[in-house]
Order: structure tokens, then C-alpha cells, then sequence
């Protein structure tokens, strides 16, 4: 039988609207109306729908009123909460599979009410999977722990689980002070989890001396993100402020297409190792370091560095103060790490101001402790200041280098074309 284009045209009008009524009924809705005000009364108000949303207590209706995998949407305005503290057993969380659901970036904002001070606490939380987060501000709100340097820390959204996904938030306000808690404004996963994603978030305005804008524990993607620390201070030892910092992954971890600028580290990793990691296509600007993978509890294996911008801070820290645009160590006795590819990036001083180093800082760093090897190295088709000289400290096996150019002069100091094995 042949069915006609108007039946046809009828039919997909249909599936599209039988689409729309299967994630409407799914849906929760939510207002900002009075948040404030009703916040710790335990009350809501509304029937949850998108014509007569919920509004009142939103940690109680986030705790009370949210099934598994719903989707709640949040209007615009602000949404006060009191953030998952523990210390003072206050344990809202977001439930297994739920969406939450923003107007935008700069329409819907989830911000910490003051009422803990000085406590570790986190504005969003779920340790379940298939969480997901999505098109608004988180403000952590830290103010008073900055006036009062309390040696606590106020994290943005920390989702541990499996399939979770930050998407196009903003966090501000953070906290972290060094070396009390480390101020993660984003984590997602723990160890042994896998497949969760961080696309076009931001983070800035950061209030404290130790924190990150992203940490990603396992097998994860981590696109097209935007990380503001302040620069780095002249005189002192290097902040620990770091962009990304990746660690455990085994299946691969990907972070491409990403933008930090100030802070100590663009990449970072000091905790275990990874496997199959790629840093691509980044921009670190005006940092310490562009790549550190300083591994204290495990190797590193197939990594690749490709096409990367690093430009590093042009303020001179203390003596011997370390800082590399690659940095690669072999931190423990036995440690191996290897198949390591730096490539295709580029590596110069901030707005091209040099300082002198006083053997400490430079371009690349391969460090190793008695009885660690980094092994298979290749450095090839970089553009290196040749004011920054490269180190190599240690047992290093396999190094290739080729089609590097110095940029502001002839050759790359520490840069050769082989060097012994261990």
C-alpha cells in the first residue's frame, strides 16, 4: 500500500511529538522562587510540572522529591543550598541517573549558602552513576574561608561514579588553601571507574593557594574547558594551582581542545599514573609548567603530548625552583615509564619575556630516582625557545629527537639526538 507525503509528514509529526511527551514525563521542574527564604524549612511548594514548577526548600526537594534517572529542570535564578557536608551530616545527593538541567550559564546559578563555615563541603554531590550536570553556574561562595584562611576547602561539583557528565557549568568562588585540602572545583569518577565526560565548562575566580579546575579519576574526556587561576607570584615557591589533573586512567583518558591560563600546572599529575593518555591541542598560557607528570605511586605508559601551546610565567620564583613545560618523572625505585611522545608543540615565555634560569627551569625535564627509567622517549617537530635549555637528570633509554626548532636563537640547549642508555 503506498502511503501518501501528507501521511507520511503526519506520521514523523507524531514520533516527534510522542519524543517530546516521553522526556516531558520524565521531567521535574523547579523554580527559584523565595530559595533563600525557604532554605532549611524542609518545604515545597508547586506539583513539579513545567506549568506549576517546584519551588520552596531545594535541598529537600532535591533529596525527597527527585526519583532515579528523572531530568530536573532548573529555571532561571538562583538556587540556594546548604552543598553536601558531611562533617555536618548533611548528605544531600544527587540521585543514580538524574539529569540536572540549567537555562544557561549565565541564567541559572546553584550557589552555597554560607551557613558551614569552615568545613570541607561540596556545592554538588553524587557518588552514584550516570549523573549528569548541565548549562549553569555553580558558585561555591568561599568568601569567608579567604578572609579567614580556613584550612578547609568548598569543591563545585564532584560526581564519583561511572557515565557521569559535567557540561557547560561554570564554577566560581572556590577554595582551597595550601597544603590544607586541595580545592577540586570538578571531579569526576574514582578509581576504577570509567567513561565520563567534561565538555565546555569553566572555572574562575578560584579564592584560595591549592586547587584544580578539573580532576578526573579514571578513563575520561576532558573538551573544550576554560580554567582562570591567578599568575604565579615572583619570589615564592610555585603555587600548587593546576588546570587539569588527570590520574589512573587505563583504558585512555583525552583531554583535547582545552585553555588554561595562569596557576602553577596546565596538566598535572602527582598521584599513581595513566595509560593511553592524550594531551592534545591545548593552550596553557602564562604558567609554571604546561605538562607534569610527577607519577609517586605509579608509571606512565603510552602518552602522547601533541600540539600544544605552553607559555610559561615570566616572574622568577625562588632558587632552584622547578619549572618545565614538559616534565616527565620516574619518581620511585623500579618505576618504568615509557613510550612517551612530546610532539608538535610549542614552547616559549609569556609575551616572550625571558628569565634567566638558574638550571631549574627550562623546556624539558626527564627525572629519575636510582633504579627508575623513562624509556622510549621521542621528541620530535617542536618549537622551543632556546632560552630554555632542557634537563635530562637520570636514566633515559630510547631518546629520539628530531625536526625541533629554536625559536630567538640556533640551537636547544640539553636537546641532543641520543643519549645513553641507563
Amino acid at each position: 500500500m503506498k502511503i501518501s507525503g501528507k501521511n507520511i509528514k503526519n506520521r514523523i509529526v507524531l514520533v516527534i511529538l510522542l519524543a517530546a511527551a516521553s522526556v516531558f514525563a520524565n521531567g521535574i521542574w523547579l523554580s527559584s522562587t523565595n530559595s533563600l527564604a525557604y532554605l532549611g524549612q524542609q518545604t515545597d511548594f508547586g506539583s513539579g510540572t513545567i506549568t506549576n514548577p517546584y519551588y520552596g526548600d531545594f535541598d529537600y526537594i532535591l533529596g525527597h522529591l527527585v526519583p532515579t534517572n528523572a531530568i530536573v529542570h532548573l529555571g532561571s535564578g538562583t538556587f540556594w543550598t546548604k552543598g553536601y557536608c558531611s562533617a555536618s551530616n548533611y548528605l544531600i545527593e544527587i540521585p543514580s541517573g538524574v539529569t540536572i538541567q540549567g537555562d544557561g550559564q549565565a541564567v541559572t546559578t546553584i550557589k552555597r549558602s554560607p551557613i558551614f563555615t569552615n568545613v570541607n563541603l561540596t556545592v554538588l554531590y553524587s557518588p552514584s552513576s550516570n549523573v549528569s550536570v548541565h548549562d549553569l553556574t555553580v558558585d561555591c561562595n568561599a568568601s569567608a574561608y579567604a578572609l579567614n584562611s580556613w584550612s578547609n576547602a568548598v569543591i563545585g561539583v564532584q560526581l564519583t561514579g561511572s557515565g557521569e557528565t559535567i557540561e557547560h557549568v561554570t564554577i566560581i568562588n572556590g577554595f582551597g588553601l595550601k597544603f590544607a585540602p586541595e580545592g577540586f572545583q570538578m571531579i569526576v569518577g574514582s578509581f576504577g571507574e570509567g567513561d565520563n565526560k567534561v565538555i565546555g565548562c569553566s572555572t574562575s575566580n578560584f579564592l584560595g593557594t591549592y586547587g584544580d579546575g578539573v580532576q578526573p579519576v579514571g578513563d575520561c574526556l576532558v573538551e573544550g574547558n576554560s580554567f582562570y587561576f591567578p599568575v604565579q607570584p615572583a619570589g615564592v615557591p610555585e603555587y600548587p594551582l593546576f588546570g587539569i589533573n588527570v590520574c589512573h586512567s587505563a583504558k585512555g583518558a583525552i583531554v583535547v581542545d582545552n585553555y588554561v591560563y595562569g596557576g602553577g600546572d596546565g596538566f598535572h599529575n602527582d598521584t599513581a599514573g595513566d595509560t593511553n593518555l592524550i594531551i592534545a591541542n591545548n593552550t596553557f598560557e602564562n604558567v609554571c609548567q604546561g605538562v607534569f607528570l610527577g607519577g609517586d605511586s605509579g608509571p606512565y605508559n603510552s602518552v602522547i603530548i601533541s600540539h600544544n601551546i605552553m607559555t610559561m610565567q615570566t616572574n622568577y620564583l625562588v632558587y632552584q625552583g622547578q619549572q618545565f613545560m614538559v616534565t616527565v618523572t620516574a619518581y620511585y625505585p623500579g618505576e618504568t615509564n615509557q613510550n612517551i611522545v612530546i610532539d608538535g608543540n610549542i614552547m616559549r615565555f609569556y609575551h616572550d619575556v625571558p628569565f634567566t634560569s638558574d638550571g631549574s627551569q627550562g623546556a624539558l625535564f626527564f627525572p629519575t630516582v636510582t633504579g627508575g627509567l623513562n624509556n622510549n622517549i621521542s621528541v620530535v617537530n617542536n618549537q622551543i625557545d632556546a632560552r630554555m635549555p632542557s634537563t635530562m637528570y637520570g636514566a633515559v633509554s630510547n631518546l629520539y629527537v628530531s625536526g625541533n626548532i629554536p625559536l630567538n636563537g640556533s640551537s636547544i640547549p640539553g636537546l641532543t639526538n641520543s643519549l645513553p642508555g641507563p
